[in-house]
């Protein structure tokens, strides 16, 4: 009976999320130049391409797609390709040279190179256009070459036992003001007898390298570029147009100019209701306090800061929450990392509004991402740990997201049962959610590899015919679970767990997922087991251009047996502006009567613990019900028309349609080529929406008080 509740849910969700697997599935293509290895081929013909390649730790990217990249193209002053960060009218690249790329044989066989088998195509010295940095990366190679030359006796073999690079990268600068700010390096490469036809291989690569003058003058135009423009103000919702949200236009070409959002951010005062309460401008200049509780720069805290954060501060100094209004941008639960270091370097330098300050670069800032170190594991005795390690040769790319599963069995040292009465999660940060789902039955053997494209963790119950209930589910990558006193969940030997990430890259670096669930109690059985539910509502839709709400829906207490809540959440996405949770039906959304819990923050819901423990009797209901914004404050819905789509209004957009756009250029193989604004509705995706209520509790107690615990 325990079993059936916790499953009712799931089961009911599995025809759309098999629907989302048929329309998300699909192979992928190889090719012989992997798109983020950092080596470059060259060109030239197929069946010599493996001999050398360039060594750069990027790839070819001009022009833009949906043309083909031909060049290497950097900005001035952009720290990820100029070498010398430096703002100098000049681009600084890092360049190697590798041989011998034996890892993929099907199409060119490499052989190995002999002493002066490489030559770096440059002027004599003396000659007026002589390449110092030509000859720096002719003595590298030459190093590598040594007195034998570089050997590749068995290629093929695997392992890329041929592969062989330069020991350093050399820089090698392209003025703007030569040739346009472009440079060739051009190499040309004889093998050893080798390849199918025993003669030597010859191979001539070039790389195209282009310098980019920076189009700003100086840090805070180059900020109001990449911060403001083209986020704050691009979605053309928020801070823009004549309704521009606080009265703060950052759009600088509506706003009147540069001087004139200089005076807005940094002369004129916050319109926030606690700002000048808590001291606070929308930049100080030569503020050393940015995201501590002494900051007085709003702007960059609500950037930084979660919603729950920032009503943290207003609390903490003696203001009511939401004094600081919500974090930004709206829907986003992290904000570039790159981004906000480039504000902080200009902030503590005074926000000057004119010139670059020491520290800050031109281009697109590069994000720090740093994934966790393994937590320590429960003492002997206490618990014990189960890890999904990182999915080999598997990252979350930039702009994406992904939601698989894996299938892991509890330690083999966990001989005994033990009754858990705390959880405790360490993951990558990333997460959108990690549902740990456990079969129905307590069979072994169900540990698989990881499946980048098993949501929920469906495919197993679809293969095997295995029911799956809903153990635990974290939001955040760092989260504790703390059951009452004499409750606990029961862990069996030999118990598998599907361990189901879901993680979204707002970085523009790639991420990868890791989870460590670390479990602790005890094996001496307790009073009570814990048991938990996941309702939701899945037939909701909000039109572009509103802000509404989703159906009234209400989960009733048929076990016959009453339930004793120790924990009450939500679960939505990232449009999500407000749950509600009401103990008797609520005449609207605005009904205040027999309100229990209200939440804002979509990333870091509130956790209702109610002391004394709610209890739901036999038979009685809980109302919840969720309230999104689809193109008010935060950013409308759009997807590419696909074949499946029914037409180009908003409600024609079809179920469960994953082709995220912003402009038509997003949209290829399998739409119909342009992008359009669709109503907001049920989904997997973070771009779709979720409205789920997430319970703990166990069963009530014979006795007076049927909550004790």
């Amino acid at each position: 009976m325990v079993n059936d509740r916790k499953t009712l849910v799931f089961a009911a969700l599995l025809p759309f999320l098999f629907a989302w697997l048929a329309l998300t599935s699909g192979a992928a293509w190889a090719h012989d130049d992997p798109s983020n290895d950092g080596l470059i081929d060259g060109g030239g013909s197929y069946k010599t391409d493996c001999v050398s390649k360039f060594q750069t730790g990027l790839e070819l990217n001009y022009p833009a797609s949906p043309k083909k990249a031909k060049e290497l193209a950097c900005i001035d002053g952009d720290l990820s390709c100029d070498t010398d960060g430096a703002i100098d009218g000049s681009c600084t690249f890092s360049v190697g040279l590798c041989l011998a790329d034996d890892e993929e044989t099907a199409l060119c066989l490499p052989a190995g190179v002999p002493v002066g088998g490489v030559e770096i195509k440059n002027k004599p010295l003396g000659h007026k256009k002589y390449d110092a940095d030509m000859q720096a990366l002719q003595d590298e190679v030459d190093l590598l070459l040594g007195s034998t030359g570089v050997a590749c006796d068995n290629p093929g073999a695997g392992g890329g036992n041929c592969f062989t690079c330069t020991a350093a990268q050399v820089g090698i600068t392209t003025p703007l003001s030569e040739k346009k700010g472009r440079k060739k390096v051009k190499v040309k490469v004889t093998t050893e007898p080798g390849g199918l036809k025993n003669k030597p291989i010859k191979d001539k690569d070039k790389l195209k390298l282009r310098c980019i003058e920076c189009e700003a003058a100086g840090t805070f135009e180059h900020i109001s570029d990449i911060v403001f423009k083209q986020g704050c103000a691009f979605t053309g919702v928020c801070h823009t147009g004549p309704a521009a949200a606080a009265g703060l236009n950052l759009d600088p070409d509506q706003a009147g100019g540069l001087d004139a959002l200089y005076d807005e951010l940094v002369i004129e005062a916050a319109t926030a209701s606690g700002a000048s309460a808590l001291g606070m401008a929308r930049i100080m200049p030569g503020d050393t306090n940015l995201g501590t509780a002494l900051s007085s720069s709003l702007l960059y805290e609500k950037l930084l800061k979660t919603a729950s954060e920032l009503d943290q501060l207003c609390t903490d100094g003696g203001q009511l929450a939401a004094c600081l209004g919500g974090n930004m941008p709206p829907g986003s639960d992290v904000y570039s990392t790159g981004k906000l270091d480039l504000l902080q370097t200009w902030i503590e330098a005074g926000a000057p509004r004119d010139g670059w300050v020491a520290g800050a670069s031109c281009g697109e800032p590069e994000d720090i991402w740093t994934p966790l170190d393994p937590p320590a594991a429960p003492a002997p005795g206490e618990g014990f740990q189960v890890h999904m390690p990182a999915p080999a040769g598997f990252t979350v790319e930039p702009g994406t997201e992904f939601e698989g599963c894996q299938w892991i069995e509890m330690p083999s040292g966990v001989t005994d049962t033990w009754y858990i009465d705390r959880v405790e999660l360490h993951a990558n940060s990333g997460t959108h959610h990690i549902i740990l789902w456990e079969p129905t039955n307590s069979a072994s053997g169900y540990a698989t590899s990881f499946d980048p494209g098993d949501s929920l963790c469906a495919k197993k119950q679809s293969e095997f015919g295995v029911p799956l209930s809903f153990r635990i589910g974290f939001q955040d990558a760092s989260t504790e679970l703390q059951l009452p006193a004499n409750v606990s969940y029961t862990m069996e030997p030999g118990k598998v767990f599907g361990f189901n990430p879901h993680y979204t890259n707002p970085f523009n670096v790639p991420i990868y997922p890791e989870v460590w669930v670390n479990f602790y109690g005890s094996t001496t059985p307790t009073v009570v087991e814990g048991e938990d539910i996941f309702p939701g509502d899945t037939g909701f839709q909000v039109p572009p251009g509103t802000k509404g709400t989703g159906n009234l829906t209400s989960y009733t207490n048929n076990t016959g047996v009453g339930q004793c809540y120790y924990s009450l959440g939500s679960h939505s996405h990232r449009r999500n502006t407000g749950f509600k949770i009401w103990t008797s039906q609520p005449s609207s959304w605005a009904d205040a009567g027999d309100l229990i819990y209200h939440s804002t923050d979509w990333d870091h819901p509130v956790v209702l613990e109610p002391s004394p423990r709610y209890y739901l009797a036999p038979g009685a209901k809980l109302w919840f019900q969720c309230e999104w914004d689809n193109g008010v404050l935060v950013d409308v819905n759009r997807r590419c028309r696909t074949l499946s789509d029914s037409g180009d209004g908003p409600g024609q957009c079809a179920f469960l349609n994953d082709k995220v756009c912003i402009t038509d250029t997003d949209c290829g193989v399998g739409t119909f080529g342009y992008c359009r604004d669709c109503n907001i509705d049920f989904g997997f995706l973070a771009e779709d929406e979720m409205c789920f209520m997430p319970g703990l509790y166990y069963d009530a107690q014979p006795g007076p008080d049927p909550c004790p615990y």
